[in-house]
């Protein structure tokens, strides 16, 4: 049995790469981001966690926001894919095998960014294994992830192979979307932090990754596929993302008022630190969900130019948004039991990521675009 024969492989495999149009751009991109990836790594390597601006009362940084990115992206990506084939959507079909993949190498982009911020990733699965705790939610993530990337792989497989593949593409669908479900529920579970806990953010993880698949989604087929045939999907994704961007814009304002009535404390602090900082206003509000959202009102409804480009936008947004749940879980520090012998009252904690995690989080966008590449060039996605 050949390889052809299991994986959807292209007649002929050749890595040249092509200049012409947007592609010299997106070559020029990946290199350049691939270089600040491993300058990031190099800096990792010689210096360890001390190349890092976290420090015990912020131990979470740039990092762990980047590696949520991309797990957002995958899997609100492999979602819609696995959405398109078990509910037989004839307009996102056409592109369901190439999201599939994508999705797939958005994880292990996110995976490049997680390893060098765990420090030891081998001993991390020997001992969640090994000792995994069923009530904790970063147990059940190393559940669900490796569930979502065998049940996406096959149904790529099948569906290459022409198969129908409903029970793999419903499988697909509920362990990405339990992945995300998940992944905010690891600041929703946070019992200790006022402004994190509750349901907010596992719905939000779960909107956000969609709305960012989406985004993906529209733009591969604007400016890698130059087909009309993926027009009518981007265009019903589209009318998906209003109803999306319009209940994140709810949730933000619900967010807010219940933060600062009564200036509950542990709330109100986050409120004035992250609500107000443009990182929140203008890249996670604005770029992420605003924009995207007007334009998808009163764009063209039947040109998708414009949306894609508030789809690149709203990419950022969601990086923004990453970003800024991370810092709010970790504003305020987290104080002793017994405060007034041994801890003064917490401040507002401060903290910028070192050049070495600016260099790993954003070249893995790079990692990210290199794989896309490889992709194209291998596998049959058309």
């Amino acid at each position: 049995m050949a390889l052809k024969d299991i994986i959807p492989l292209r007649d002929k495999i050749s890595l040249k790469p092509d200049f012409s149009g947007i592609n010299s751009l997106f070559i020029i991109a990946s290199l350049a981001l691939i270089g600040v990836y491993l300058y990031g790594v190099f800096g990792f390597v010689q210096h360890g966690h001390h190349a890092f601006n976290t420090t015990r009362v912020h131990p979470w940084g740039f990092l762990v926001s980047a590696y949520e990115f991309f797990v957002a992206l995958s899997m609100g990506t492999i979602a819609i894919a696995a959405s398109a084939i078990f509910f037989d959507i004839k307009a996102l079909k056409p592109i369901a095998k190439r999201a599939l993949v994508f999705g797939l190498l958005a994880l292990v982009a996110g995976f490049a960014v997680f390893l060098l911020e765990i420090g030891h990733p081998v001993t991390m699965v020997i001992y969640t294994a090994l000792s995994g705790h069923p009530t904790s939610a970063l147990f059940w993530l190393g559940v669900f992830y490796p569930l979502t990337m065998l049940f996406t792989a096959v149904t790529f497989i099948a569906y290459s192979m022409g198969k129908k593949a409903k029970l793999c593409s419903m499988l697909a669908l509920i362990f990405a979307n339990s992945s995300i479900l998940t992944a905010g529920s690891i600041f929703g579970l946070l019992n200790n932090n006022p402004f994190t806990t509750g349901v907010f953010y596992p719905i939000e993880f779960l909107l956000s990754g969609i709305l960012g698949g989406i985004f993906l989604f529209s733009i591969i087929a604007k400016f890698f596929i130059k087909e009309d045939s993926f027009k009518a999907g981007v265009l019903l994704l589209k009318e998906a993302a209003i109803a999306i961007a319009s209940l994140l814009l709810i949730m933000y304002l619900i967010k807010f008022l219940t933060g600062v009535y009564g200036s509950v404390p542990g709330k109100v602090e986050v409120i004035n630190t992250i609500f107000s900082s443009p990182s929140f206003w203008l890249f996670e509000l604005l770029l992420g969900v605003a924009i995207p959202l007007v334009i998808a009102i009163w764009g063209s409804k039947e040109k998708i130019g414009m949306f894609c480009m508030a789809s690149v936008l709203g990419l950022i947004g969601l990086m923004a948004a990453r970003i800024n749940v991370v810092e709010a879980a970790q504003v305020v520090p987290k104080q002793l039991m017994k405060t007034g012998e041994y801890q003064l009252a917490p401040s507002i904690t401060h903290y910028a990521p070192s050049f070495t995690e600016w260099a790993i989080g954003l070249g893995a966008i790079g990692v990210f675009m290199l794989l896309m590449f490889l992709a194209e060039k291998i596998l049959k996605l058309d």
